[in-house]
């Protein structure tokens, strides 16, 4: 969809439908556009909303006939909810609403007025573009089209009458377009089945974001794993006849030798537990469960194209988890590539042993100044946390707190869960160094304390994603299925960090370990 800025006076407008958003219970305000187009509709607006068939509550929509008083034909009103409690979502949410009501019309343009608001022109144009886009989101590459299908929408339009802020409206549109195309590419990856999204694809996926932007791209194969001794990577893809990679994507901007910040994304394109072998229902939704993988891609494309400022390291180990006559077992023992040993009490807690490796490896190679990584990790969070909230703990107090600031901008909002020293009681083992589960008690906390284990001194800071990443009910700019959740929050995050001053101090024979390797 193509969306543009326009500087025709609301009574010139030229659209299949006009949006007009509207606060609850609250007449339109003196002399704002909206209160101008009811001018020129003779009091439409205003009648009809004192009317009371419609209050704007939060997405609520009615379409109005202008009956050729304006060129428009059509005023749509959309709720923003109360105004003592709207926020940059409430928008967001709004767009998405009107987007999705107008392309259930068949109609090809739509011009939305500006609300009256405290939010800056940029970001109301950022919050528009995003909702639009996101709740126009569709994966349509399976199925067949139908005649009834109308999806003509073509062009949004933001109307700007008094042409005061073209420049600051231009910015939020081309930022709300670089985060909703990266949601998009995440949401399709997770949507995808797996028997197309295979790790190989994933690679394949981060290759053509390199090429189309300035990243660079390298991806360690099963011999290269072995090579580097990442038993615990290695051991999750056993049971497989896919093979794991070890994808990197590296946005460098001014190549300078800082020390990186590092994003790692479990990649597991599909889940079946393994040999501890998950229930039959629900289990085809497990396609999703690189997720965390999704979303790091996402947000390196995203960042190489907002031009962000620092050097930045986005990770995926991908594999699938699979049971065979090969698949790792319950009781087995993997070292780890920092030398661990680990007994697998059950291979359906395999994404900490696939993030394990890729941990180490990020943290002997690049000698990151800190970590953040991205996991649909454990059912427990859910339990916790419900979809509402992501589960985060860490030992990067300053990191979280950023992430919690930009989760209630960006409406991707985190709960910070303990990680207490006597938690890794729990992951103690008989016979190896640690064990990948702890019984029932503090599930997710439980798989962060394993984590923990890999990350050194490095500042480290886990999401867990598994109840946000995925939606049965949806809202107005997250159809069912994937949510694409963590770029938008870790784009908003990473831009509230200060310029980095460090030097990176990663060895000859780090480097060694990745040479000879295609890059793109």
């Amino acid at each position: 969809m193509n969306v543009k800025i326009k500087h025709d006076p609301v009574d010139k407008a030229k659209a299949d439908v006009l949006v007009v958003p509207v606060s609850q219970n609250t007449p339109l305000p003196a002399k704002s556009p909206a209160a101008q187009l009811d001018a020129h509709l003779d009091g439409l607006i205003s009648d009809y909303l004192d009317s009371g068939d419609f209050t704007a509550e939060l997405n609520q929509t009615a379409l109005l006939r202008t009956r050729g008083r304006i060129p428009a034909p059509r005023v749509l009103l959309v709720g923003l909810g109360k105004p003592e409690a709207f926020t940059a979502d409430h928008l967001r949410q709004a767009s998405a609403s009107a987007a999705t009501t107008v392309r259930k019309l068949g109609v090809a343009t739509m011009s939305m007025l500006l609300p009256a608001c405290d939010l800056s022109p940029t970001d109301m144009a950022q919050v528009i573009t995003e909702g639009t886009l996101l709740g126009l989101y569709t994966l349509k590459t399976y199925k067949s089209p139908k005649p009834e299908d109308k999806d003509n929408l073509r062009e949004l339009h933001i109307l700007d009458p008094d042409n005061q802020t073209q420049s600051a409206l231009s910015k939020g549109v081309k930022r709300g377009q670089i985060l909703a195309e990266a949601v998009a590419l995440a949401r399709d990856l997770a949507n995808s089945p797996g028997n197309d999204v295979n790790p190989l694809y994933l690679a394949d996926t981060a290759k053509r974001i390199a090429k189309e932007t300035d990243l660079k791209c390298n991806i360690l194969d099963k011999a290269d794993m072995t090579k580097l001794k990442m038993g615990c990577l290695l051991g999750v893809a056993q049971g497989s006849e896919q093979p794991p990679v070890l994808i990197t994507l590296e946005h460098n901007p001014h190549g300078t030798s800082e020390a990186p910040i590092v994003l790692i994304g479990k990649g597991i394109t599909f889940d079946s537990g393994g040999i501890s072998i998950k229930p039959a229902a629900n289990m085809e939704d497990m396609k999703m469960d690189m997720s965390g993988g999704a979303a790091v891609l996402g947000t390196m494309q995203a960042l190489a194209k907002l031009n962000y400022p620092r050097r930045v390291i986005g990770m995926v180990p991908a594999s699938e988890n699979l049971p065979s006559g090969t698949a790792v077992k319950p009781g087995d023992i993997l070292r780890a590539m920092s030398g661990k040993t680990v007994e697998v009490i059950n291979t359906d807690a395999e994404g900490r042993l696939v993030l394990a490796d890729a941990i180490a490896y990020a943290v002997e190679t690049y000698k990151p100044e800190r970590m953040i990584d991205l996991a649909t990790l454990t059912g427990a969070v859910v339990v916790a946390l419900g979809s509402e909230a992501t589960g985060m703990m860490g030992t990067d107090d300053e990191m979280m707190e950023r992430l919690r600031k930009a989760g209630d901008h960006s409406a991707e909002r985190v709960w910070q869960l303990p990680l207490y020293e006597e938690y890794s009681k729990q992951i103690a083992s008989e016979f190896a160094d640690i064990k990948n589960v702890g019984g029932r008690e503090a599930g997710s906390i439980i798989g962060g304390a394993f984590l923990k284990e890999f990350v050194g001194e490095t500042p480290w800071v886990h999401l867990d994603i598994a109840g946000t990443a995925w939606t049965t009910k949806g809202n107005p700019y997250m159809p069912k299925g994937a949510t694409g959740v963590g770029i938008r929050l870790l784009v908003d995050a990473l831009e509230a960090m200060p310029k980095s001053t460090s030097k990176s101090k990663t060895s000859a024979k780090s480097n060694a370990k990745t040479s000879g390797k295609a890059k793109v």
